[in-house]
């Protein structure tokens, strides 16, 4: 199965929900591999790294891939491959969510984040991408309930599917991602539930798929 994060700009968690798909899907005892498609940030692949020198466990496979292409022929040899791809994606993009079973759009509440978002979504869908398969999630989200709530009825009045849970905006969340662990790992329980939360609605949204993370 494959799984893409596409967006049109950067800073909006895409990797941070790669990686933390990454970490529960492989202790659920998947095959898991993170495609590092931004060769010229390589975020996934220094969290890697980072991960590697503390000894962390799971272990997950990240790689660097300078086609899309090249990723989608390598997902034959595992349970799950993560695209994370670069901002403003564009053709790469299409081909990504072209081949997923999964697209995911991260966002924030803003309307600088919602509206590339929603017309990447109406891009992928012209492209042939199925609307079903295509979910915003709401990510380093800071904001009040009423906040949220109005979000959600502009994504819903644009037709996007929306996750419930939302990837929350913490500082105990970047600590974590610069010890190499995931939101899910983090010493907090109330965190890690939050966490966790959202890499189950994502996997509930995988064909075939109830309860994997």
């Amino acid at each position: 199965m494959i799984i893409s994060l596409i967006s049109q700009k950067g800073g909006v968690g895409k990797s941070a929900l790669a990686r933390l798909l990454a970490v529960e899907v492989a202790r659920a005892g998947w095959a898991v591999k993170i495609a590092d498609l931004d060769p010229a940030q390589g975020t996934s692949t220094k969290w890697k790294a980072r991960r590697d020198q503390a000894e962390l466990h799971p272990e997950v496979a990240v790689e660097k891939y300078r086609t899309v292409d090249r990723a989608i022929k390598e997902a034959e040899r595992f349970d799950l491959m993560i695209l994370d791809g670069p901002a403003h994606a564009e053709q790469g993009g299409r081909v990504m969510a072209q081949n997923s079973d999964l697209v995911l759009m991260p966002t924030g509440y803003s309307l600088d984040d919602m509206e590339p978002q929603i017309e990447a979504a109406y891009e992928l869908e012209d492209a042939g991408v199925p609307s079903d398969r295509i979910f915003f999630c709401f990510c380093r989200a800071k904001g009040s309930d009423a906040e949220d709530r109005a979000a959600r009825t502009y994504l819903g009045k644009a037709r996007m599917n929306v996750l419930e849970p939302t990837f929350p905006e913490l500082a105990s969340i970047r600590q974590g991602h610069a010890e190499g662990r995931a939101a899910s790992e983090v010493p907090f329980p109330k965190v890690q539930a939050k966490a966790i939360a959202v890499a189950q609605a994502i996997m509930n949204r995988l064909p075939g798929v109830k309860e994997a993370a």
